[in-house]
């Protein structure tokens, strides 16, 4: 999955909730017609951070969901190039 179609996803952190949840559960990502097998998360005390590595083809990324903070399109994720 692309950063920015992630960064979509993640209205709140109820559905960061759920992204966390498919990263661990690859019958839920398959349910849902995800592919996060390259994202990986951390739980931080402010929200939560996912990140993808370098891989070929593909740069990499993080985004930050943060509790309580919304931008002008009501999404708490921004999508950070490393």
């Amino acid at each position: 999955m692309t950063p920015d179609k992630l960064a979509a996803l993640l209205t709140n952190l109820e559905a960061a909730a759920e992204v966390v949840e498919a990263i661990e559960d690859p019958d839920l990502q398959r349910r849902r017609g995800w592919d996060l097998a390259s994202w990986r998360y951390d739980l931080v005390p402010w929200g939560v951070r996912f990140s993808r590595a370098h891989e070929r083809g593909r740069d990499p990324a993080e985004i930050i969901v943060v509790v309580g903070a919304v931008d002008a399109r009501r999404r708490p994720a921004g999508v950070v190039p490393r």
